[in-house]
């Protein structure tokens, strides 16, 4: 196991517990209180932090090794790290007596890997609920099914999705049930754990499965909270967030009042620093393959209540790996069984394998929508496709593993106008049309004729107006398929009959 510190010691005057002596003035919580050190109660608490799970339930190869793992994680995590292995209790507190962690998310926790997704996130639910998940955030991705299998999972999991920064409206709003933040306790060591989703939350799901819940400015979210959270009396405060750790400064610098112990995110696009003050920012990673620690040693007694705060990063591979923890494995190889069972068969061959963003891989899924459904142009985009397709054998279950969003293609009929404009989408990804200048010519070399209509094969997803297309506004009577985006690359790739001697690279020679 591979250790990296990430940040150095920090002491931070965490929230003290409410003062019940309503005739004493109000203390001063910038200032310690002198203390006995007699009375003071050194106790240690780690919180795991994963993020952008995806459903990654199975270990993956990567160079000739071994990575992630739902029950390699959690054994690990018994064997270094002291985790009570197992469904927490319905208090929150750990399976077992006296236990000193909280395993937490960022959020994006089932859709990914064929595994979780064929199943619609019920297998990640239910191994999330043995490895002892206390919280996580509601990652973008959380609705990627609808409603009540959201909310089927999430009783499954045994955990609440936290989103302060979502605000129910309406009773459509509330139907989720999301929480601002949830208190746990830890050998007497108060945890508040606050959730917040990312910003484009109710947006990035299918158009409707937000509905009633809006979105408001993440520091203001936070202000609005804390109340709460002081109310509550916790020794330490963190964050997790669905957000993107380079939007952390922005929200923290001026709010040092907070005195958050650390704040959880994503790593997107833009550098972020190691802290904001005293909040340590956290990337968990992704995928099961890396998780983030974080030792908080409290001496309880002292006011405010002293925290000292440490972060490491732990790579999860096969070296030198403890056991995978038993209940956690019986409970993957069971749903493995039933995936293989559905999914399992060769249906193809590649020899190189093919790149997540390469044209080959676009050329691919839309080409095969295009000749499947005939017609003009096929319509995808680049975000659909979430990971590359390995060299050698490809099964269904492949196919799920790059494509594993529940949506069905529609066919729309579009003026040329309407289509030129969806081209102009940096998310595009089609078949049947080409850039040529600065216009698009279709397949015979033939410039798109604004007023001339087209068939265009698409996901509903696009359809109803994600990622920005809304192509409903142009077609508002589209030919519903009722066949599945996996369905239709799968028919069209296994007809091919790639093999050793024949790969799919082959068929999928880019012009």
């Amino acid at each position: 196991m591979m250790r990296r510190a990430l940040a150095l010691l920090a002491v931070l005057p965490l929230l003290a517990c409410p003062d019940k002596k309503k005739e004493d003035p109000a203390p001063d919580t910038h200032a310690a209180a002198p203390v006995d050190p007699k009375t003071l109660k050194q106790e240690t608490v780690t919180v795991l932090i994963t993020g952008a799970e995806n459903g990654y339930l199975l270990p993956v190869t990567d160079e000739g090794k071994s990575r992630g793992g739902a029950a390699e994680l959690l054994g690990r995590w018994v064997a270094s790290e002291g985790h009570c292995a197992g469904p927490l209790k319905e208090t929150g507190d750990a399976a077992c007596e006296n236990g000193s962690t909280i395993v937490v998310s960022t959020g994006d926790n089932a859709n990914g890997q064929a595994i979780s997704s064929y199943f619609k996130g019920e297998p990640t639910a239910e191994v999330m609920r043995q490895m002892g998940y206390a919280a996580s955030a509601l990652g973008n991705r959380e609705l990627d099914w609808n409603r009540e299998q959201f909310l089927s999972n999430r009783n499954k999991g045994g955990f609440p999705y936290l989103a302060a920064n979502l605000v129910a409206k309406d009773d459509d709003g509330k139907a989720l049930g999301l929480g601002s933040f949830r208190l746990l306790t830890r050998k007497g060591v108060k945890v508040a754990i606050i959730g917040l989703a990312a910003r484009k939350a109710t947006v990035t799901p299918m158009p409707g499965r937000m509905k009633g819940l809006e979105a408001i400015d993440e520091a203001d979210a936070l202000t609005k909270v804390m109340a709460d959270v002081k109310a509550a009396g916790p020794h330490v405060v963190g964050v997790v967030s669905d957000g993107c750790l380079n939007d952390a400064p922005a929200i923290l610098e001026g709010h040092a009042d907070w005195n958050l112990a650390f704040f959880a995110g994503r790593r997107c696009d833009g550098p972020f620093p190691d802290s904001v003050g005293g909040t340590k920012l956290v990337y968990p990673g992704s995928r099961l393959s890396t998780y983030a620690k974080v030792s908080l040693s409290v001496a309880l007694g002292a006011t405010p209540v002293q925290v000292t705060s440490v972060v490491t990063s732990v790579e999860v591979n096969s070296e030198g790996a403890p056991p995978a923890d038993p209940k956690a494995k019986e409970l993957v190889d069971a749903w493995k069984k039933k995936l293989d069972e559905a999914l399992g068969g060769t249906i193809a061959f590649t020899k190189d394998g093919i790149e997540q963003e390469s044209p080959v891989m676009a050329h691919w899924l839309t080409t095969s929508l295009k000749e499947q459904f005939k017609t003009d142009v096929a319509l995808l985009n680049r975000k659909g496709v979430r990971q590359a397709l390995p060299k050698g054998a490809v099964t269904k279950a492949s196919i799920y593993d790059l494509v594993p969003f529940d949506n069905q293609i529609v066919i729309v009929k579009l003026t040329g106008e309407a289509l030129l404009a969806a081209l102009d989408n940096t998310e595009a990804r089609v078949a049947g049309v080409k850039p040529k200048g600065d216009g698009w010519v279709d397949a015979k070399g033939a410039a798109i004729d604004p007023k001339k209509t087209y068939t265009v094969a698409t996901s509903d997803y696009l359809y109803l107006g994600g990622d920005g297309f809304a192509l409903n506004k142009a077609d508002p009577a589209p030919t519903e398929t009722k066949v599945s985006w996996q369905a239709a690359l799968i028919e069209w790739t296994a007809a091919k009959k790639s093999d050793e001697k024949k790969p799919l690279e082959g068929f999928l020679k880019v012009k």
